[in-house]
């Protein structure tokens, strides 16, 4: 049986196209795909996350210990930051992406796909000193995102003036209870992130959608995380796929240990690793997951994820290859659309930068 978060009863409301994600059943779509994904490049949209994972891990080791784990520098963290970060195996793979909440030098906050709960909440308690704590504490939060150039609008209004860097969160007072408030966001734009008890952030939620802000569902999401170029575990990250091969070398800190270290930084001195590019359409056609690209008259690997891009109105993908190399670009790239070739120009995988 499907799970449920205690935002259900406002989808089925606002008649939302309900589906199967990670377990739970989930709103794909409101109206529709592109006009909500228009909505929070323009204005604001708000998103029902609550079925992601959340992990609490304390103790007076925490700090150290997750460093161990991670591979971005927990020590950097100061209280009230988050950090993207990445947990990883021993042979490099990932095991998956998150985000780390820095409550108190004691207490950190992990925040997983919905996914990957039970297995990262298992991964993490089988390194756990004794004395580190780990629980799954995912029943506790309602988590919703508002999204969009003018959600800062709207955050105010509801809490008054919010002084927050990207990346910032703070906690705040609301009718009686204790929310988060960050800076943080999945979809390119400037956006929050709420967290609190569920009963509450069904209220919020409510009370931004009579507001004005646009619901938004899971379709959305992904056209519009995939049009800013960020990765998704299961696509462009995953247990075969390390987080060097997938560009995000600002994210590690090869200067100390973790699982997998090792690995990552034998891998990133190689030359002819496979490497996430982005690619642009050059004629008509459109990427899916899964497809071959070729480089010249080889292929040399596939696309993670592709589409319609409908911001920037343009054709893209997000592509794992392996390219030999010579020291020069001379060859075109292509991808393979049911069995023909479609000519596609290299780009930069931030594609909403461009």
């Amino acid at each position: 049986m499907l799970k449920r978060t205690p935002l259900y009863e406002e989808h089925v409301k606002l008649k939302a196209r309900m589906v199967d994600f990670a377990g739970f059943e989930m709103p794909i779509q409101y109206s529709s795909i592109i006009d909500e994904h228009m909505a929070v490049r323009v204005k604001a949209g708000i998103f029902d996350v609550s079925h992601m994972g959340e992990i609490s891990v304390s103790g007076e080791k925490a700090r150290d210990f997750l460093n161990s784990l991670l591979t971005n520098n927990v020590h950097k963290i100061k209280e009230g930051r988050a950090q993207y970060n990445i947990m990883t195996y021993e042979d490099g793979g990932t095991v998956d992406d998150l985000m780390v909440y820095k409550l108190s030098s004691t207490q950190y906050l992990l925040v997983v796909n919905a996914a990957n709960k039970n297995k990262d909440f298992e991964h993490i308690k089988s390194f756990a000193p004794i004395d580190v704590t780990v629980e799954d504490v995912s029943d506790d939060y309602g988590l919703i995102a508002i999204q969009g150039p003018e959600s800062a609008n709207f955050i105010t209004e509801r809490f008054g003036e919010v002084q927050l860097k990207p990346f910032n969160f703070k906690s705040v007072e609301h009718e009686g209870g204790s929310l988060i408030l960050s800076r943080t966001g999945y979809t390119g734009s400037d956006g929050f992130e709420i967290y609190g008890p569920p009963e509450m952030v069904k209220k919020l939620f409510s009370k931004f959608i009579d507001r004005g802000v646009t619901p938004c569902g899971l379709g959305a999401r992904d056209t519009l995380r995939f049009e800013a170029g960020l990765s998704l575990y299961g696509h462009e990250l995953g247990p075969d796929i390390t987080p060097v091969e997938a560009g995000l070398f600002r994210f590690i800190d090869l200067d100390k240990p973790f699982n997998g270290r090792d690995v990552l930084y034998a891998q990133s001195q190689q030359r002819d690793r496979r490497q996430l590019i982005g690619l642009k359409l050059l004629d008509r056609g459109v990427p899916r997951q899964d497809y071959s690209v070729y480089y010249g008259d080889e292929q040399v690997g596939k696309v993670t994820s592709g589409g319609f891009a409908p911001y920037i109105k343009e054709y893209l993908a997000l592509a794992l290859v392996k390219i030999p190399f010579s020291g020069t670009n001379d060859k075109h790239f292509e991808i393979e659309i049911r069995g023909k070739k479609h000519r596609a120009q290299k780009v930069s995988t931030s594609f909403l930068k461009k």
